[in-house]
């Protein structure tokens, strides 16, 4: 009996699933684009624990082929690594050297780089003479700021994207993920990761990219790509860079910047929005505006988190944003809400420019706003709002009545009875749920529910605390 060979007939090579390597290139990816569910990868550094995460998110995503071809360790010989696929194995190639490595996989374009903050200068300065590689993730963290910015320089010049450093990595939902980038699988099926969404993010955060990853999948459709440029002072890409690929990418409608306090490339964002050359709609939070509460200036986690004017703190950054015309929560507790209604708002809209006969009273409203908005930034056309003019124009131009018909039953306040139906299921609901809880119904505390009448506004000296209840 082979030694290979197990009671019953089977072999041990049974259970090892095995995938043959593209003898060609992939075909490009649009100018927009970094990652589809093709994308292919080195992992630069011996990192097991990140390369399964990265293999148990293929496999959910149904991937047909493992995101990672292979890992190069330039501390050993070349050997294999067994690692699960499904409950499977497979096996990836170890390599020593990163020529070779580049020679047995011409479908590779991206690197995860997670050499030391002491070697991946010159390891990063390797990969990018490889035309190939378009992409390269630098995880380290306290990269030389000098090393940092000769890498984004070279880069720069050859037309490669640099994510980091001190990054987490990226995502994009459904096609590929950068080592430990949305954290365990629990995590990762709970944020919806396995299929992508619409909403666009970039953060510096790595960790409040994981945070970002959750307010949007449950507030929206989900996550359609997220990045995060790290917390360093000069990162390879900002948040520019990948905001122009999301305002160039169809597919994504709905845009997400968290920033923080040090540096200025808010300020970027700022003038493409002012110029129009970013119109979808941006929420937008700068972390950070308790720093104002300190009497000297604070250095936080990140390198780069550090104000060095009042034009870097997060108070003027999240102020400016605002006057732009980003959707700019009043604290980040807040950013769920304002998130959801953006979302919501753009759901109607689309829906009704795709399937309704005509929308010019929905345009209207929206050219109203813009003119309102830019006047006072909370004047705007809320869900309600758009969902009342949509429901004009379907009445108007639905076929089903004439002009004059719809006319009248506009004027007999017919659309108001959805609104009415809407908020009688919702009381229906909540006596259900009192009797359900066999609770009785609340009641506010007089004192609750007083106020001051205006004929005592005024009254002799002692009446100001007066009140009368109405019963």
């Amino acid at each position: 009996m082979s030694s290979t060979t197990k009671p019953g007939g089977l072999s041990a090579n049974d259970k090892i699933q095995r995938f043959a390597a593209p003898s060609r290139p992939l075909s490009p990816l649009p100018s927009h684009a970094l990652f589809n569910d093709k994308t292919r990868c080195f992992v630069y550094g011996l990192q097991p624990r990140a390369v399964q995460g990265m293999l148990d998110f293929d496999f959910i995503c149904k991937r047909k082929t493992p995101s990672v071809a292979g890992i190069i360790y330039t501390f050993g010989g070349q050997f294999v690594s067994k690692m699960y696929w499904g409950t499977s194995e497979t096996l990836l190639p170890v390599y020593q050297e990163v020529p070779k490595a580049i020679a047995k996989h011409p479908d590779v374009d991206t690197v995860v780089n997670f050499a030391s903050s002491r070697s991946v200068y010159s390891s990063t300065m390797e990969l990018m003479e490889f035309p190939q590689v378009k992409t390269i993730a630098i995880i380290a963290e306290g990269v030389p700021e000098r090393r940092a910015r000769e890498i984004a320089h070279k880069a720069a010049k050859k037309g490669i994207t640099i994510i980091g450093p001190a990054t987490v990595g990226g995502i994009k939902p459904g096609c590929f993920k950068i080592g430990n980038t949305g954290g365990m699988m629990d995590n990762i099926v709970a944020s919806k990761l396995y299929r992508k969404g619409s909403v666009g993010y970039v953060s510096k955060s790595g960790g409040m990219s994981n945070e970002l990853n959750n307010i949007i999948s449950n507030n929206t459709d989900g996550v359609y790509e997220g990045v995060a440029i790290g917390g360093d002072r000069y990162p390879g890409t900002t948040f520019i860079d990948h905001l122009l690929r999301y305002q160039a990418d169809p597919e994504c409608k709905v845009l997400v910047l968290l920033g923080e306090v040090g540096g200025v490339e808010e300020y970027k964002v700022i003038k493409a929005v002012e110029e129009g050359v970013i119109t979808k709609p941006i929420v937008a939070w700068a972390i950070g505006t308790c720093a104002s509460m300190f009497k000297t200036e604070v250095q936080f986690g990140h390198a780069g988190a550090f104000a060095n004017s009042t034009l870097e703190t997060a108070k003027t950054k999240n102020e400016k944003m605002k006057e732009a015309g980003f959707h700019v929560p009043d604290t980040f507790e807040d950013m769920p809400n304002v998130l959801k209604q953006v979302y919501d708002k753009l759901l109607v809209k689309e829906y009704v420019k795709a399937k309704f006969p005509s929308s010019k009273l929905l345009d209207y409203a929206l050219a109203v706003e813009s003119v309102t908005t830019s006047k006072k930034d909370n004047l705007i056309l809320n869900v309600d709002g758009c969902i009342a003019v949509c429901f004009v124009d379907l009445v108007r131009n639905c076929g089903a009545f004439s002009a004059e018909e719809a006319e009248d039953y506009l004027k007999m306040g017919v659309l108001n009875g959805l609104f009415v139906l809407g908020r009688s299921i919702g009381l229906i609901a909540h006596y259900l749920d009192q009797k359900r809880l066999r609770t009785g119904l609340y009641r506010h505390p007089w004192d609750d529910i007083t106020y001051i009448l205006p004929q005592l506004g005024g009254g002799a000296p002692g009446a100001e605390g007066r009140v009368e209840v109405q019963m």
